[in-house]
């Protein structure tokens, strides 16, 4: 395996391995996969500056798409931790 995914290989699947494998998905695989409305994938991809237009074909970069919900949320809103 590459990068640090065998550090996970007890709790991905197959799926979860050929996600990975891409660097860039469609907005109707984000859906899927981040289990997120339509227009929250558009909205978060569009934040955090991840979007790539190739003539009628939009594309999401998904390291930026997963760094930005790393550090803001699903929902957009900066993580606070609470003691």
């Amino acid at each position: 395996m590459f990068g640090t995914i065998w550090k996970f290989s007890d709790q991905i699947d197959d799926e979860d391995i050929l996600f990975a494998q891409r660097s860039f998905i469609t907005y109707n695989m984000a859906v899927d996969y981040y289990k997120m409305s339509y227009r929250a994938v558009t909205r978060v991809a569009d934040r955090s500056g991840a979007f790539y237009k190739l003539h009628k074909k939009v594309l999401i970069n998904r390291a930026i798409f997963e760094d930005y919900l790393r550090k803001n949320g699903k929902d957009g809103r900066k993580k606070v931790c609470a003691k």
